[in-house]
């Protein structure tokens, strides 16, 4: 019998301080393993102004060369760092896990000054366990 691939779409919202960086790789795993996918991928985007989504060694000092890289460029003055850095990051799922690498993490950069709720939405797509 043929497995059929299915599609989940999952919300998530955040609360960040405003210009930081958040590894949300347990919010994503806890949202794949719940809607119990097994092999297939899940797509994570933000479409909250001035904030990005990217994979990325997530340590202090990467993520403050990534900050002075960002600020030297400018683009965080005039908002375009969500365009360089990207809104989005998809990760393969193989035997219900992320496939990210050893050190990769899935990581929300805020580039804005604004403290609040972020929304994130996760498609979550492949074949999924039988229950």
């Amino acid at each position: 019998m043929a497995k059929e691939i299915r599609i989940k779409m999952v919300k998530i919202v955040i609360e960040s301080n405003g210009y930081t960086a958040i590894d949300i790789t347990s919010y994503v795993n806890n949202a794949v393993k719940s809607q119990g996918l097994y092999n297939g991928f899940v797509h994570v985007f933000t479409s909250e102004k001035k904030c990005s989504v990217t994979l990325i060694e997530y340590e202090p000092e990467l993520l403050s060369d990534l900050e002075e890289f960002l600020k030297k460029i400018g683009c965080i003055d005039i908002g375009l760092c969500d365009a360089i850095v990207g809104k989005s990051v998809i990760v393969p799922i193989v035997n219900s896990t992320l496939f990210l690498g050893q050190f990769k993490r899935i990581v929300f950069i805020d580039t804005s000054n604004v403290a609040g709720e972020k929304g994130l939405v996760l498609t979550i797509e492949g074949i999924f366990k039988e229950h």
